[in-house]
C-alpha cells in the first residue's frame, strides 16, 4: 500500500468528517457553496462508476464512503438546513 495514498485518503476523510460535524453542530451551512458540493458529488459518482468491479476491500470501502458522504452533505445543505443556505 502506498503511504502517499493513505495520507491523502486520510486527510480527505478527516476533512469530510469535519465538514459534516460542523454543519450538524452549528445547524447551519452558511458560507458553504452548494454548487461546489453538488459538483463534488457528481464527480465522485462519475469517477467511481467502476465500484461494481472489485479491486480491493480498501478501495471499495473508500469509494462507498466518499459517495455516501458527498451526497449526505448535499442532502444536509439543500434539504435539512435549507433555510441557512446562502
Amino acid at each position: 500500500m502506498n503511504i502517499f495514498r493513505i495520507a491523502g485518503d486520510s486527510s480527505h476523510l478527516i476533512a469530510i468528517v469535519i465538514l459534516i460535524v460542523n454543519i450538524w453542530r452549528t445547524r447551519s451551512c452558511a458560507g458553504l457553496s452548494g454548487k461546489s458540493q453538488l459538483l463534488y458529488a457528481f464527480v465522485f459518482t462519475s469517477r467511481y462508476l467502476d465500484l461494481f468491479y472489485f479491486i480491493s476491500i480498501y478501495n471499495t470501502i473508500m469509494k462507498i464512503f466518499f459517495l455516501v458522504t458527498s451526497y449526505g452533505t448535499v442532502y444536509l445543505m439543500f434539504f435539512k438546513f435549507r433555510a441557512t443556505y446562502d
